[in-house]
């Protein structure tokens, strides 16, 4: 038993490292393949948020298990070792236990994004059993609203930190928070309550709207009426400042957020390495160019195109208008294109 528990105390560390050392082969160009995977394991939700179209309009089927653990088997051999599987709601799939085992067994750096609705102990149990993993739950308020029924439960955060502390080596929990013109007021009071409560970081992600109800992005809805103001962003950075002196953690660096505000003054744009640094797979097996840009491109026909032609291919579906600043996809490239500044991967992750 003694000998076991070593070995899965260790298991975090060598994910980390496997993480740190696939981006600094990137830097060096010794790999060619995404530092960043992110998968839509389903696009099937048991919540309709009005500013997410991910299972508006459901059009594709699910691939199964086998064909997802080919994909990852690929992303691997790619260099990869970086994973966020989304939904949907990823929790709706009765094997998502089997895709994060899969994922862990390889070393990946597995990152699971669900609303919480439907974790018990017993799942929860199943997931920690596996290894090392991070948890995202998303939460936007402390109360149901007509934009988001993704609301605080005390009863599932106490269930987490008695989960953490049976498996401390086995489970990280990051809290997703969109903050939005109507939640904007409760961010902050939401991040001190869960803080005092779980051992966890948190992303912060302002809400995107679309530019106009035509526009073919698949994760982001139409919604001009909750996007937050210029000045408000600048309040939500001296926020996130405060917060981190007083010990609570956030996934991402205090630069991100420095560049978000000057994103939103329009002071600051970054070139999109989606296609190259990261893409994203749909839940029917085909390569997007990012969360939110589908291709009718299946990701066996992709792989199989050296590392030029994938990005000259890929990019071919980039829109005009593309205009997102979200942090899954900052920060890797900030990383990979500045990486004395950040020689440290912690810098990322924690």
């Amino acid at each position: 038993m003694k000998g076991l528990e070593i070995y899965i105390n260790n298991m975090k560390n060598k994910i980390l490292r496997k993480l740190g050392i696939s981006y600094l082969k990137r830097i060096l160009r010794v790999i060619n393949g995404p530092v960043f995977i992110s998968i839509f394991f389903t696009r099937k939700c048991n919540f309709n948020c009005y500013y997410c179209a991910t299972s508006k309009n459901i059009q594709k089927n699910d691939i199964s298990l086998k064909q997802w653990k080919d994909i990852i088997n690929q992303i691997y051999n790619q260099g990869c070792r970086f994973i966020t599987i989304y939904g949907g709601e990823p929790t709706l799939r009765s094997d998502l236990g089997e895709l994060i085992k899969h994922c862990i067994d390889l070393n990946i750096f597995t990152h699971v994004v669900t609303n919480g609705s439907l974790l018990n102990e017993e799942l929860l149990e199943e997931f920690a059993s596996y290894g090392y993993f991070l948890l995202g739950i998303s939460i936007d308020g402390f109360s149901e609203t007509n934009f988001s029924p993704k609301k605080y439960h005390p009863e599932l955060i106490e269930l987490l930190h008695k989960i953490k502390e049976k498996h401390p080596d086995n489970i990280d929990y990051s809290i997703h928070i969109i903050p939005t013109k109507e939640n904007i007021e409760e961010v902050a009071p939401l991040i001190r309550t869960i803080n005092l409560k779980l051992e966890c970081r948190f992303s912060i992600d302002p809400v995107h709207s679309s530019m106009n109800p035509d526009e073919q992005y698949q994760y982001r809805s139409y919604c001009p009426d909750l996007l937050i103001k210029k000045e408000d962003m600048d309040r939500i950075r001296k926020m996130i400042q405060y917060l981190k002196r007083q010990g609570v953690q956030f996934f991402s660096p205090n630069i991100y957020y420095y560049y978000m505000n000057k994103w939103y003054q329009k002071k600051y744009s970054w070139k999109c390495d989606a296609g190259d640094l990261y893409y994203a797979i749909d839940n029917d097996g085909t390569v997007m160019l990012c969360e939110d840009v589908s291709t009718p491109i299946h990701f066996s026909d992709f792989i199989k195109l050296s590392h030029r032609k994938r990005v000259k291919t890929i990019n071919k579906f980039k829109f005009e208008y593309c205009d997102c600043f979200k942090p899954c996809y900052w920060n890797p490239t900030n990383f990979v294109k500045h990486p004395i500044r950040n020689f440290r991967y912690q810098n990322i992750l924690k």
